[in-house]
């Protein structure tokens, strides 16, 4: 005799979904690349809200933010914000395929070039100090958010270009051991970004501030196919 109170049979043996769901929190830390890029954004969003330059004028003390100007500090700030939603979901950083695949490498060369932008306009308003009789120099705030611009910029690169689960008939873990065949796109993308610091860099140097923009961004161009190059190249040999 069935007792009124017992639940039927084919409720107990229902599947409970929760057996199988890692928890996202769990989930996120468990996650190399994921807690990478939050760490990277975070450091991002702290540089972009400290002085990016500071300096004298006389008796007076100066400082320019990155939220003046061209406030490429607020841009960074929600560029960040982005990037930290970005890590909270794991369909970007570990997508196969798509434009959300290629999201996080967009994302943090989008940070790269606003964040040697914001170079430019510090040197532009210490340039002015100095035509007052004044001095200055770039302030802590803005090598710690180029700290964090080039953590996202490295993993996002890393994250978009990676092998992933399900794109070969032998998916490989989502942590693992890096393997010498790694080395030919992860030192391309990072021989990208180093080639085009280097080349905007070097165009903010022969070049003065306020006409340092189209060169800038053609230094920058042909400093990124260069190290790309340099960088598979390296790669090559060490996967050989």
């Amino acid at each position: 005799m069935t007792d009124p109170g017992q639940k039927p049979v084919s409720e107990r043996l229902r599947w409970d979904d929760s057996l199988t769901t890692a928890r996202s929190n769990r989930a996120f830390l468990r996650s190399p690349i994921r807690l990478g890029f939050a760490i990277g954004a975070a450091i991002m969003f702290v540089g972009a809200l400290l002085p990016w330059a500071e300096g004298m004028v006389g008796l007076l003390p100066v400082r320019f933010s990155g939220f003046d100007g061209a406030a490429d500090g607020l841009t960074l700030a929600a560029f960040s914000i982005v990037a930290l939603l970005t890590a909270r979901s794991p369909d970007f950083l570990y997508a196969v395929d798509g434009a959300r695949r290629w999201a996080p490498l967009l994302l943090g060369l989008a940070c790269v070039g606003i964040w040697l932008l914001g170079w430019q306009f510090g040197q532009l308003r210490i340039q002015g100090w100095e035509d007052d009789d004044g001095h200055g120099s770039m302030a802590i705030g803005y090598w710690i958010a180029g700290v964090g611009v080039s953590i996202v910029a490295v993993v996002g690169a890393y994250a978009t270009l990676r092998y992933h689960e399900g794109q070969t008939s032998n998916p490989t873990a989502l942590v693992r051991r890096p393997r010498r065949s790694d080395a030919i796109a992860l030192l391309g993308w990072i021989g990208a970004i180093v080639g085009l610091v280097a080349g905007a860099s070097a165009a903010l140097s022969i070049f003065p501030p306020a006409a340092a923009s189209a060169p800038m961004l053609f230094m920058a161009a042909i400093g990124v196919i260069v190290g790309a190059y340099l960088g598979r190249a390296v790669g090559r040999l060490i996967a050989a």
